[in-house]
């Protein structure tokens, strides 16, 4: 199958260039003929590669499985986190398949990022990134201000990770909680948390520009992150509607628990989706203060998500298509991450 089962906290820097990927993608989809596989295959240009595949699209979603429901959502606030990654490359897949493919809604778009990490050449010995560039705010505003000459509603907010880092947000964690997760080494874990808090940041900037309507039933949340090419069409519920307790994720790499990379959710999923941080934190600490010999290991960041999401009893749908909303996740060594399209 296109995806597998393997463990998400192993390790696995290996990665395949992406010109060889993208038509191994076309031949499983069969989307698309044998010479335009070829051709794709001889392209060493990585933007282009991405961009000419964008049709490479699964079947669209249309949800069918919500309990709760509410009006037909108007606005569609998209809530971009993470460590942003040829973002352009992002953007033009979100415009191409989440924007433009719903023309009945009404989007805006609020994202975080840390400002210092395109200051200095960036590094994360597990994906393989040595010593490269990244995005700078000033980057990222210019594609967003694309965004607004189209009329869409954009803001960016920023903050420094190593700040964050030396904060009372970050700085609890201890090297003895990797021994919660077996394939973890402490700067994944911590990685998680700097994730989580970005996903955060994004959320209360679009509440701090939106006090009055945040939580109107109206609305539907798109968490994505900021470093994923997005394969597949998202088909926003317009018919019934998306619940205010219904979260919709994709079904593949769940890892045993909930996958964490992209969510649609209504207002009060939402509120609760976008603050999950402080969920794996209250899950850490309270393994930390009461042991049992019987407990299982947290195993990765996605079983923490579903024992959040869990513990408030919201209604999560996983996608009944195994190959519904595609990501794949960009390096900023100009690779993909090769589990993506296994």
């Amino acid at each position: 199958g296109w995806f597998s089962s393997k463990s998400e906290g192993v390790a696995n820097t290996s990665t395949t260039p992406l010109l060889i990927l993208m038509s191994m993608f076309a031949l499983i989809l069969m989307s698309t003929t044998l010479n335009l596989i070829l051709h794709q295959a001889a392209s060493s240009n990585l933007d282009s590669s991405l961009t000419n595949n964008l049709h490479l699209r699964a079947p669209a979603f249309t949800a069918t499985a919500n309990k709760v429901k509410v009006s037909t959502p108007k606005t569609a606030v998209i809530l971009l986190f993470g460590v942003p990654k040829h973002f352009r490359l992002v953007w033009t897949s979100y415009m191409k398949n989440i924007v433009q493919r719903n023309p009945l809604m009404k989007f805006e778009v609020y994202m975080h990022m840390y400002s210092d990490l395109s200051q200095q050449p960036f590094s994360n010995a597990r994906n393989d990134e040595i010593s490269t560039n990244l995005d700078s705010p000033d980057d990222i505003r210019a594609i967003l201000d694309e965004a607004e000459a189209e009329g869409i509603p954009t803001m960016l907010t920023t903050s420094s990770q190593s700040i964050f880092d030396k904060s009372e947000l970050l700085s609890w964690i201890q090297q003895s909680d990797t021994s919660f997760f077996p394939n973890y080494i402490f700067t994944t874990l911590q990685n998680v948390f700097r994730q989580g808090n970005s996903l955060r940041e994004a959320f209360f900037c679009y509440q701090k520009y939106n006090t009055n309507h945040w939580n109107d039933n109206h609305h539907v949340y798109i968490f994505a992150r900021s470093d994923t090419f997005l394969m597949s069409p998202v088909d926003i519920p317009s018919e019934i509607g998306v619940g205010s307790v219904d979260v919709i994720i994709p079904s593949w790499h769940s890892w045993d628990g909930y996958n964490d990379r992209f969510a649609v959710a209504g207002p009060d999923a939402a509120k609760v989706y976008a603050t999950r941080v402080e969920g794996y934190k209250e899950a850490i600490l309270a393994r930390r203060s009461h042991p049992e010999p019987e407990d299982e290991p947290f195993k990765n960041a996605e079983t923490l998500l579903k024992i959040w999401l869990d513990e408030y009893k919201l209604n999560v749908t996983e996608h009944e298509d195994d190959w519904a909303w595609a990501l794949l996740r960009l390096r900023a060594n100009g690779k993909i991450q090769f589990r993506d399209l296994e």
